[in-house]
């Protein structure tokens, strides 16, 4: 379907996104998603991650802007999709569709990303014995994906970002750091809410509240299945039915308990190694956003 199919048409009365999160994963992103939601200006469909630009592209705009029709005369309507930034193409559709759309983008230092990431993993579909090294540096054995190439792209942020800022302008996107948000969530929302042009005072309950904590499964095989159908699921376009079940108390609950026993530790040379593959592009990132990285962000180990 080409771009005039898609866009030529526009369905005028249909609330449209006025923005975007594009990236990244395992940094605030459902907390973010859950304080757009208790917004009384903001509306976020149920749910995160449609994966539109990327996936879905094929299903039309009609399609796409259907997630939104209950945003009617809200201020600001958009959807987090975390996974949007890792594609240049992305980056043109998106312009294509909405040239002046706002952009968000939260940053969570690399190292610390992925290991966050290794451990959502081995809630869901990684095997236990899998060792981080083995995860990072081979990812492709264990998950069989459109991403199981661009593993560790998901956190080589100048390469995502660079398309976006080369056709937006700088004053739309807004990147704000994982950092900020553990050590000041009130700030961290408030900026947010600001650059959304919505009201910065209002405060969420969630706003003290970690969201989308890490966890353990309690049968693997059964939390398997359960990421295996919810991917399934969101590739047939039902993303709002994985929103609905995935932040049920119950389902949740059902699948998947706090840890109990201590994390095994990594190797400081595999952190290292990791460290050191991100930090090359720190210089061109740092110039990129035109603000200093935060200070943790530069680490040994």
């Amino acid at each position: 379907m080409s771009e005039k199919d898609l866009f030529g048409e526009k369905n005028k009365k249909m609330p449209t996104p006025t923005f975007l999160y594009i990236g990244a994963s395992k940094a605030g992103s459902s907390w973010i998603f859950e304080c757009l939601k208790e917004h009384p200006e903001a509306f976020v469909p149920p749910a995160k991650d449609l994966h539109f630009f990327h996936l879905q592209y094929e299903k039309g705009i009609e399609w796409y802007e259907s997630f939104f029709k209950k945003g009617e005369g809200i201020k600001t309507i958009g959807e987090l999709s975390h996974d949007y930034f890792l594609f240049e193409h992305v980056a043109d559709k998106i312009k294509a569709y909405q040239p002046d759309i706002k952009l968000l983008v939260s940053l969570r230092e690399p190292v610390e990303k992925m290991i966050s990431s290794y451990h959502y993993a081995k809630r869901t579909y990684l095997k236990e014995n899998v060792s981080f090294e083995d995860f990072f540096f081979h990812h492709e054995r264990y998950q069989k994906s459109h991403y199981q190439n661009m593993h560790k792209e998901t956190a080589q942020y100048f390469q995502n970002l660079q398309p976006f800022y080369e056709r937006f302008p700088r004053e739309n996107i807004l990147v704000v750091f994982f950092d900020e948000l553990k050590e000041s969530p009130h700030i961290f929302i408030q900026k947010i809410y600001h650059f959304l042009e919505i009201d910065d005072t209002f405060e969420p309950s969630v706003l003290h509240t970690k969201v989308n904590q890490q966890q353990k499964a309690r049968f693997p095989l059964v939390a398997r299945l359960a990421y295996t159908t919810a991917s399934l699921l969101r590739t047939l376009g039902l993303a709002n039915i994985v929103g609905a079940v995935k932040r049920n108390p119950v389902f949740e609950k059902m699948l998947y308990q706090k840890p109990k026993a201590t994390k095994q530790p990594i190797d400081p040379k595999t952190l290292q190694k990791v460290y050191e593959f991100y930090a090359t592009d720190y210089p061109q990132l740092t110039a990129l956003l035109q603000q200093d990285l935060p200070p943790n962000w530069y680490r040994s180990f």
